[in-house]
């Protein structure tokens, strides 16, 4: 039996991976560097957006669902996560040594004894950094499921994110906390998104005042992002009330009926594309075919075109089935 799909939780999966994808294109084109100007800070107050709602996602998938024997559960997950790295990180991998990315590597030898060292690294592409945080996650959560199941879950969930609250305040004005030594800053603060989604989806009220809510506290925020990042300061605050307002406002949209399709497929493929698209976004950026349009809109022209892409090499590998669907991760 085919497992339901929520169509918003799929809305908010295509908005995610169309600001990751906008990330890895404006970075690629090196928007991201002080030369650019003023106006990379407009950017940067949206494109950060994009994981953090991911994270948000899964928390609020994962958290609430039905416990299950911890054996299950992650023999599940990761062979959900697991299989398409392996799948995708070996093709980036085979074509960085042919192409003699790796300047360490100039061997076939060299290459078979680098491949695991460097698939468990960011060698491979920096962008997979995520999958080793779901891992953590993923690890973490059939026992804060058991914990947020038990009659006193909302109440330990609220505890949770008021912690989190306190250490992002902490972080905001005192920064010599950030780089404490003995944690990990950012798994704490996607583990915050995680433990957040999980609350909005389960326990927020729901009503037409959130997508007003949402609205008003991500125009706000993306304000006091943009110039909070111009000025100098610690943005952790707005970069987070940003990515919980743009989740409560998604959430409380309707998708119209025409357009359902493409949000349910976009969410069925949203794994497969984020693998696929950093080696889409890499060759746009190289290649020199950009010089009809503007610099600033540069991003969102490969942004665009590498989700068509990457969309449509998962729309032929769910089609054609000639490798099994959880290799490439749909």
């Amino acid at each position: 039996m085919k497992k339901q799909r929520i169509v918003t939780l799929d809305l908010i999966r295509l908005v995610a991976i169309v600001l990751v994808i906008m990330q890895h294109a404006w970075t690629g084109l090196q928007l991201d560097e002080p030369s650019a100007g003023t106006g990379r800070f407009f950017y940067h107050a949206l494109v950060v957006i994009g994981v953090p709602l991911f994270f948000m996602l899964s928390g609020a998938l994962l958290l609430g669902a039905p416990t299950q024997p911890v054996p299950d559960f992650l023999r599940k997950r990761f062979k959900r996560l697991l299989l398409p790295f392996l799948l995708w990180g070996t093709v980036i991998y085979a074509l960085s040594v042919v192409m003699h990315k790796y300047p360490d590597i100039s061997t076939f030898t060299a290459a078979v004894r680098n491949y695991i060292p460097y698939m468990l690294s960011d060698k491979v592409n920096a962008s997979y950094w995520y999958i080793f945080v779901l891992i953590g996650l993923y690890l973490l959560t059939p026992f804060m499921q058991r914990a947020l199941a038990a009659p006193q879950g909302k109440q330990l969930t609220q505890y949770g994110l008021l912690l989190w609250l306190a250490w992002l305040l902490l972080r905001a004005y005192y920064p010599q906390f950030g780089p404490m030594r003995y944690y990990s800053a950012s798994a704490f603060m996607y583990m915050g998104f995680f433990l957040c989604g999980h609350y909005c989806v389960k326990y927020l009220p729901k009503g037409r005042a959130n997508k007003w809510i949402g609205i008003l506290g991500f125009v706000v925020a993306y304000a006091l992002n943009v110039w909070g990042l111009s000025a100098g300061f610690s943005t952790s605050l707005a970069h987070t009330l940003a990515a919980i307002s743009l989740f409560i406002l998604l959430q409380s949209c309707s998708v119209p009926r025409k357009a359902e399709g493409f949000v349910v497929s976009s969410g069925r493929y949203t794994y497969t594309i984020y693998f696929v698209h950093v080696l889409v976004v890499a060759a746009l950026c190289t290649l020199d075919l950009w010089g009809w349009c503007p610099l600033w809109l540069r991003p969102i022209a490969i942004t665009l075109l590498s989700f068509a892409i990457s969309y449509l090499v998962a729309y032929i590998f769910d089609r054609i089935r000639f490798v099994p669907n959880a290799w490439v991760g749909i």
